[in-house]
């Protein structure tokens, strides 16, 4: 029995020197003792490794929402004031083109004539029948011909004068008559009656405006 006992005894001996060794190598590798299958840690790992589900749940990070932005704001429809706001803006534009060119035409024959003016010899023994047929034929594309044909002398003076400032009356009437004379129109003259049809010519208010009062024949 005795060497039996000391076999024992020696085994025991040999483990424990064995276990001594063993356990400062393993923590000096950093890993931990193994947990006894009996133990709460051991139950808890098991039970995590069983159901990754549930680790995940428990987990704040796992509990977290995504953002949840807004949905963009649609431009469609549009509400009815604005289409309002852009007829009208349309409307606006078109009135304006639509003026615009009525102006345009309606003034062209003016600059035509005006045009036709600055190209005249003034230095022409018949500049003034030149600039008096002008001033007429510019008036005959605005106001009916029977009208302004039957316009002459005095009455055609005067009706000149309408288109005129008030300090230049008087003025145009007496050089237009010195086209019938024999001694003609001075250089002076033919400067000045330059200046007022040019003025007559410049003049930007409607012809209708300068009213026919009388329609009797008068020779010049």
């Amino acid at each position: 029995m005795l060497p039996v006992f000391s076999a024992s005894l020696l085994n025991r001996a040999v483990f424990a020197s064995v276990m001594s060794v063993l356990t400062p190598i393993a923590h000096a590798s950093g890993n931990t003792p193994i947990a006894s299958a009996n133990t709460p840690m051991a139950d808890a790992t098991n039970q995590a490794m069983a159901n990754p589900a549930n680790s995940q749940a428990m987990s704040p990070l796992a509990q977290l929402h995504d953002i949840v932005l807004p949905e963009p704001v649609s431009s469609l429809p549009i509400a009815p004031g604005y289409w309002l706001m852009l007829a009208l803006v349309i409307f606006s534009l078109l009135w304006l083109i639509n003026v615009f060119v009525k102006q345009t035409k309606y003034h062209a024959p003016r600059k035509s004539a005006l045009a036709m003016l600055n190209a005249l010899d003034r230095n022409a023994d018949d500049f003034a029948s030149q600039v008096n047929s002008l001033l007429k034929r510019t008036a005959m594309t605005y106001l009916p011909r029977f009208e302004l044909a039957k316009l002459n002398g005095q009455q055609w003076f005067a009706w000149l004068e309408l288109r005129l400032p008030a300090n230049e009356h008087g003025k145009i009437g007496p050089i237009l008559i010195k086209r019938h004379q024999a001694a003609g129109l001075t250089a002076e003259d033919k400067h000045k009656l330059f200046a007022l049809a040019t003025l007559w010519l410049q003049n930007k208010t409607p012809f209708e405006q300068a009213r026919i009062q009388s329609q009797t024949e008068a020779s010049c």
